[in-house]
């Protein structure tokens, strides 16, 4: 079956099918003219993983169940309890939801500070809303995978979880090894260690200062765009410095 046939059949778009298959979901059969040739086994994983997606299932967590690295019942425990939580937290919004509604407020007559004691005592009663710690979370991951050029330009990760960190120890490893040699005759394993440590001292640098940025952002994008340019060449001439500081240090 080709993809063309595969996605009619299923009703999916293409980019969809191809998403698994770079997450090694499926692995179709190449033909000597390069085009897949997809299986009825193909085809039965695939209708398997998009119902496991369907009920809130992670791609990394199909991935271990297929790979049978976890069986599908301790998952699905744990696919469960995350849902009811989800409901939990729905249940506080629906509630606050409607109040305003019923109130009739508009942006303008909201008023904050009823709510905020709201919706304190709505969580002390047992309701739960929406964790904003979640969006910190998500933009310092978005950081993180900047760093290593391991994301596009919106943001959408280029590598799965997995080849994501393998990269990034990687580009550690190598940071590390290349402050080794450069330290000459007074090599050691903690010179080894500074090196290899010192990206994540500069991914968290680099996050603390990203913030501001972030919500500059938001109002004023070109302005945003300036301050992380010149961010990004004082880290370049920093890096630079250190480099020419070691490589001279080694020298003497």
């Amino acid at each position: 079956m080709t993809i063309k046939q595969l996605e009619q059949q299923l009703e999916i778009p293409r980019a969809t099918i191809r998403f698994y298959e770079k997450e090694n979901l499926i692995s179709p059969e190449r033909l000597d003219n390069s085009y897949r040739e997809y299986s009825d086994d193909d085809v039965a994983t695939l209708k398997k993983i998009i119902i496991l997606r369907r009920i809130g299932f992670s791609v990394s967590d199909i991935k271990k169940v297929l790979d049978e690295e976890c069986s599908l019942q301790v998952l699905l425990e744990e696919n469960i309890t995350a849902l009811e939580n989800q409901i939990k937290e729905l249940e506080g919004a629906i509630s606050v939801s409607r109040i305003m509604q019923e109130r009739n407020e508009s942006i303008l007559t909201l008023d904050e500070n009823m709510y905020w004691t709201e919706i304190d005592e709505m969580e002390k009663s047992g309701l739960r809303f929406k964790d904003i710690l979640n969006d910190v979370v998500e933009f310092e991951k978005g950081v993180i995978l900047n760093e290593f050029n391991l994301a596009d330009n919106e943001g959408k990760p280029l590598y799965n979880l997995k080849e994501s960190i393998l990269r990034a120890l990687g580009l550690c490893l190598l940071l590390g090894l290349m402050w080794y040699i450069l330290e000459g005759k007074d090599r050691s394993f903690g010179i080894f260690l500074q090196g290899f440590f010192w990206p994540f001292i500069s991914i968290l640098f680099c996050s603390i200062l990203g913030l501001p940025v972030y919500f500059i952002g938001k109002k004023n994008p070109k302005l945003a765009e300036k301050i992380k340019k010149i961010g990004t060449a004082i880290a370049l001439i920093i890096t630079v410095g250190i480099l020419i500081l070691a490589i001279i240090v080694s020298q003497n």
